[in-house]
């Protein structure tokens, strides 16, 4: 503080006040103080206990608020994170609340390691973050840096669930991938392998920017343009949510007409989806987050390290064997 003091000109108070948003500070020289402040690199501690201790008791964990598989995963975040002693700090990214305004939120607060979920920062901001501060990468698989990675093993998942629609019988099935998501380009592999070895010829209907719902909406818009497939893999349940309900719109009949299968197991379970899909599970993806992050911490671990946690097949209501007859869509 007092570095940006001296710099702007002002008293090392002045900063205070800013900081603490507290009035009698001009807007000009506010700006100012901000300005100079993100140029040296300072953060404002908001968590005074950590000003008297060499390290803090808090783990921070930024995620999307938009992603359904948080609605486990958080739970089993806190759950972890008191056993070893920590509190958790969250953040939430939203189109309100950037990524780059929730790390800074959070590593004000001199947290002791990070958790990130599915992180949009650029792979070369994420290696310098690494090396300042204990890292772990959930969702998010990253090369050459130095930090823990967590995710579910994709490939096989996606693998398994097209085998599975395979084995009903079908032949004609296609993949929604969303190149915006990350680690996408795994599940596309598993769905790719498992028509490979089948000797199927695959249809993959490509979607960029939104990877939930409402991009699931935009695949059916163009899948209603083709030939309809008797069976469609999804990125996500929330991209097979939003698929679903166009296809309903249009009067496809689902699963009679087509099998629509997601990945996840989140809104997949509601009722009236009942959707067949590969449940990550996220208890288990919360314990090698936590475990490899607090191994970080201690001094034990240093290096990259990658955990590809379990998937399951969950089969419900949304899949059957195919259609008898082909039906065509202008």
């Amino acid at each position: 503080m007092s570095d940006v003091a001296k710099k702007v000109g002002v008293s090392r108070q002045l900063v205070g006040l800013v900081f603490r948003d507290a009035p009698g500070v001009g807007a000009e020289t506010a700006a100012k103080i901000r300005a100079v402040a993100k140029d040296l690199g300072y953060r404002p501690n908001m968590a005074a206990q950590s000003l008297r201790r060499d390290a803090s008791k808090y783990i921070g964990f930024i995620f999307h608020s938009d992603h359904s598989s948080m609605q486990e995963i958080l739970p089993a975040m806190y759950k972890y994170v008191k056993a070893a002693g920590y509190n958790l700090l969250v953040s939430a990214v939203s189109s309100s609340h950037s990524e780059s305004e929730s790390l800074d939120e959070v590593l004000g607060h001199r947290c002791a390691g990070l958790v990130l979920s599915s992180s949009e920062m650029s792979h070369s901001r994420i290696q310098k973050l690494a090396r300042e501060i204990p890292l772990v990468s959930l969702g998010r698989r990253l090369d050459n840096v130095r930090a823990g990675v967590v995710a579910s093993k994709g490939e096989a998942g996606v693998a398994d669930i097209t085998n599975y629609l395979i084995g009903l019988g079908h032949k004609d099935i296609a993949y929604v991938f969303a190149e915006n998501m990350q680690d996408g380009q795994f599940r596309l592999e598993g769905y790719k392998s498992a028509m490979k070895a089948q000797k199927l010829k695959t249809r993959i209907f490509t979607i960029s920017g939104d990877f939930a719902e409402r991009g699931g909406a935009e695949a059916a818009e163009l899948i209603l343009k083709e030939n309809l497939p008797t069976a469609i893999v999804c990125n996500n349940d929330q991209s097979a949510f939003g698929l679903t309900h166009r296809l309903l719109q249009a009067g496809i009949k689902i699963p009679e007409q087509v099998s629509v299968v997601g990945y996840d197991d989140t809104v997949a379970q509601y009722p009236f989806l009942d959707l067949t899909t590969v449940r990550q599970e996220p208890d288990e993806l919360a314990k090698f987050a936590v475990e490899d992050l607090l191994a970080r911490i201690k001094g034990e671990k240093y290096l990259s390290e990658t955990y590809l946690t379990s998937t399951t097949l969950v089969i419900r209501s949304s899949t059957s064997k195919p259609r008898q007859e082909s039906i065509l869509r202008a």
